[in-house]
């Protein structure tokens, strides 16, 4: 390593990921270094007590940047403590759901990804904030999707045929709407039920399915996307227009375009943030965090 380099960076390797096993992480590492002219060190997550340890790292080594190699729970992981801060995020997409770094473009090749997060090129985005405590960077939900992710995790599944396995596992168990209240500044308190409640910061999924077509990442708003109860035929038109950019025109479907909202339910539910279960909640204050998060290379 060219120890007389001003450009510090510090890898945070999620080590459980697919690619975060790659034996030659390391040769690459010193190799790009070389080539870039950087200082680096890896700090790979155990499970425990990681943000701690990551923070004593960007106290220790003092990075510019911050690379985290995972999936969209190590991103959300890392982001969270670089939020309102100088230090700049990158991202390795790793995981068995890249959500965030597929709506950003970046590749799922370890190098190019590698490449493009040393290009030099830093741009700001939006991050939603829960209930004063969590931070949202892709996307977080409550009902069909939440109850996926929380199987997903429970029978260890992976990738894409794995997500679809729990999905179709789901929607053979039957509708299972809920109701709630949503208050939005400027509009009339409403209560509605939803087969899924959808806080949206990114406009896709990590399979590429379009669930906020309108969806920037840093134009100050959130979008809430609300799947109402609906009839049996609508899952394949459902599936069709998520994949084809069409959802918001679609009939049991209503999006709402906001920088803070109050979602109360009358039944505490488990929730979704990028690909992590939160805790049971009765209510999820929402709000934007303008351009609160500098990220480079995508």
């Amino acid at each position: 390593m060219k120890n007389n380099s001003t450009k510090r960076i510090l890898f945070v390797v999620n080590p459980k990921s697919g690619k975060g096993q790659r034996k030659d992480i390391d040769l690459v590492l010193s190799r790009f270094s070389e080539e870039y002219s950087f200082v680096y060190k890896v700090y790979r997550t155990t499970g425990e007590n990681d943000q701690e340890e990551i923070s004593r790292q960007l106290v220790d080594f003092m990075p510019e940047t911050v690379i985290a190699v995972g999936g969209d729970g190590t991103i959300n992981m890392v982001a969270t403590l670089l939020v309102n801060s100088e230090i700049k995020l990158g991202i390795i997409p790793a995981g068995s759901a890249n959500g965030l770094a597929y709506n950003l473009e970046i590749p799922e090749n370890f190098e190019e990804a590698l490449k493009k997060n040393l290009s030099g090129h830093v741009h700001t985005i939006d991050v939603i904030r829960m209930n004063k405590k969590y931070h949202c960077f892709h996307l977080g939900d409550i009902g069909l999707n939440a109850r996926i992710v929380k199987r997903f995790e429970k029978e260890g599944s992976k990738g894409l045929l794995g997500y679809a396995k729990q999905l179709f596992k789901e929607l053979f168990e039957g509708k299972t709407y809920f109701s709630f209240y949503i208050e939005i500044p400027e509009h009339r308190r409403r209560k509605m039920k939803a087969e899924m409640l959808v806080i949206a910061n990114a406009k896709s999924f990590g399979t590429g399915a379009i669930i906020n077509p309108t969806g920037k990442l840093n134009d100050g708003k959130f979008e809430i996307v609300i799947i109402r109860p609906y009839p049996w035929w609508f899952v394949l038109t459902f599936l069709y227009s998520a994949f084809t950019g069409h959802l918001h025109k679609m009939k049991y479907v209503k999006i709402f375009s906001a920088s803070e909202a109050l979602i109360t339910l009358p039944k505490s539910q488990e929730f979704q943030i990028d690909g992590e279960i939160i805790p049971e909640t009765k209510e999820i204050n929402v709000e934007i965090l303008h351009n609160s998060l500098k990220l480079t290379g995508g």
